[in-house]
C-alpha cells in the first residue's frame, strides 16, 4: 500500500503542546505497576531544543492515542496517564528525566524517545524491565538484541534509501552530501550514499560539517564547483540557516536539496525562509499507511489537539496503541509479560484491527488480533525492527503546512536497498 497523502500544520510553538499535553504524577499517586489507579506511561522526548519539531509531533500522537484508549474503557479497566518529560534534544539531559520517571513516577513503559537520547537511556529502562518504544530510526538499533526495545519507525537505513530513491525518480544523477558531524547522521549519510550509488548515481563529494558555525562559505564554494544535480542534507536549523544563506550570497541557491525527517518543522522553515523551503527543500519521512487506521488516526488527533496531525505523530499514536493492546493481552503491566505480548497483538495471523476499541473487544473475547497502525503493519523482525512506506514532503508557499509530493512503497525501498 502507498503512503497516505496529507497536508499538515507545523507547530508554531512547542509550548502549545506542552501546555495542552503535560501531565505528571508523584510517587505514590497511583503507581503504574500496581493493580489500581491510572497506568503511568513515560513520555520522555525531544520537546524542547533544536529537535522539538520532531518531539512535539510524536507527543501529539501519544496524547491522541491516550484519549482513544481511555474513551474505549482503558486497559484492564484502568486509564492511561502520560508522564511528559523533555530531554532538551540532549542525551545528557535525558538521563535524569528517565531516572525520575522510573524511580518516582513508576512508569511501566516509555514511548517516543529517539536518536542519541534513546541510546543513552536504553539501559536504564531495560534494567528496570520497562519496555522502550523508540520513535527513532537511528541505525544503532538495526541489529537490536535488547528484548525491551521496540522500534516504531523504519530505520534510518531505509530513510537513506528513500532519499536516494526520490532523487533518482527526479532524474538527479550527480550528488553531493552535506551532513553535520554526528554518529547518527553519519550512519544515515552512508546509507544514502550506498543506495544512491546502487541506483546508478554518482556521488561527487561528501562534506561533513561542524554544526552551528558562523560561515560555511568554503564548503559551499566546494559544492558549487562540483556542479551536482542534488544535495543530500541533514543539519539542525541553525546550521541550515547559515548554509542556505551562504548559497544565496553567491547566487547559487538553485540546486535542489533533499533532506530528512529531522528537518521537517517550523524551526527549519523559519531558519531557511518559507519561500526557500518551498522552492528548494524536499524532506523524506515515514508515510502514513493507506488503511482505515489512517482515518482513525487523523480523527483522534483532531479530537485531542483540535489540529491536523504534525509530522511523526503517527509513531507516538501507534506506540501507545500497541503498548495498551499488549498490556490488555498480557492482563498485566509487568514489562516482561508485556514484551512477550507485543507480537501476539501485531504479528500476522490474527483478526486485523485498525483501532484500539476493536482490538480491545476481540481480546476480551479471547481472540487473536493483528494491529495495523497509522504507520502501517508492525510485523516485527527478530531485531524488533519494522518496514514501511515513505513520503516526500515540501513546505507550502506560506510555510504554514507541508504537502506530500511523492510516495514510495516498502516494496520499492526493499528493491533499492543495497545487499548487505
Amino acid at each position: 500500500m502507498h503512503g497516505f497523502t496529507r497536508s499538515r500544520f507545523v507547530p508554531a510553538l512547542v509550548l502549545v503542546v506542552l501546555a495542552t499535553g503535560m501531565t505528571s504524577c508523584s510517587a505514590g499517586s497511583g503507581s503504574g505497576s500496581g493493580s489500581k489507579g491510572d497506568i503511568q506511561i513515560g513520555g520522555l522526548g525531544e520537546l524542547t531544543g533544536p529537535k522539538a519539531g520532531f518531539g512535539s509531533g510524536v507527543m501529539q500522537g501519544m496524547q491522541a492515542a491516550m484519549g482513544v484508549v481511555n474513551n474505549a474503557g482503558g486497559v484492564m479497566g484502568r486509564k492511561l496517564n502520560i508522564v511528559v518529560g523533555t530531554d532538551n534534544s540532549d542525551p545528557v539531559d535525558a538521563i535524569p528525566v528517565a531516572q525520575k520517571q522510573i524511580q518516582l513516577n513508576n512508569v511501566v513503559s516509555e514511548v517516543g524517545e529517539a536518536g542519541a537520547s534513546a541510546q543513552a537511556i536504553e539501559t536504564l529502562y531495560t534494567k528496570s524491565k520497562v519496555p522502550l518504544f523508540t520513535a527513532g530510526g537511528d541505525t544503532f538499533f538495526d541489529k537490536n538484541t535488547d528484548p525491551y526495545v521496540w522500534r516504531l519507525t523504519p530505520s534510518d537505513s531505509q530513510l537513506g534509501v528513500a532519499m536516494a530513491l526520490y532523487a533518482q525518480s527526479k532524474g538527479y544523477k550527480r550528488a553531493v552530501t552535506m551532513f553535520t558531524i554526528n554518529a547518527v547522521q553519519q550512519a544515515l549519510q552512508a546509507s544514502a550514499v550506498a543506495a544512491y550509488k546502487g541506483l546508478g548515481g554518482t556521488v561527487l563529494g561528501q562534506l561533513n560539517l561542524q554544526p552551528d558555525l558562523t560561515s560555511y562559505q568554503s564548503e559551499v564554494s566546494r559544492v558549487v564547483a562540483l556542479k551536482p544535480d542534488v544535495i543530500f542534507v541533514e543539519m539542525d536549523p541553525g546550521t541550515a540557516s547559515v548554509v542556505f544563506k551562504n548559497f544565496a550570497s553567491i547566487g547559487k541557491l538553485t540546486i535542489p536539496f533533499v533532506g530528512t525527517d529531522d528537518m521537517i518543522g517550523s524551526s527549519t522553515i523559519q531558519a531557511v525562509g518559507a519561500a526557500t523551503a518551498h522552492r528548494m527543500l524536499v524532506n523524506l519521512e515515514g508515510g502514513t499507511f493507506d488503511s482505515p487506521a489512517a482515518t482513525n488516526f487523523v480523527a483522534a488527533v483532531k479530537a485531542s489537539a483540535k489540529a491536523t496531525p504534525l509530522p511523526n505523530a503517527s509513531y507516538g499514536y501507534d506506540g501507545i496503541i500497541i503498548d495498551a493492546l499488549a498490556m490488555q493481552q498480557a492482563q498485566s503491566t509487568n514489562g516482561t509479560a508485556v514484551i512477550a505480548a507485543i507480537p501476539k497483538v501485531t504479528a500476522p495471523g490474527g483478526t486485523v484491527v485498525y483501532d484500539y476499541a476493536s482490538g480491545l473487544k476481540l481480546l476480551q473475547a479471547g481472540k487473536q488480533i493483528t494491529y495495523v497502525g497509522a504507520s502501517g503493519p508492525y510485523d516485527y523482525n527478530k531485531y524488533h525492527n519494522i518496514f514501511g512506506p515513505f513520503i516526500a514532503v515540501q513546505a507550502t508557499e506560506s510555510g504554514s503546512s507541508y504537502q506530500t509530493v511523492s510516495s514510495l512503497t516498502a516494496a520499492q525501498l526493499q528493491k533499492a536497498t543495497p545487499s548487505s
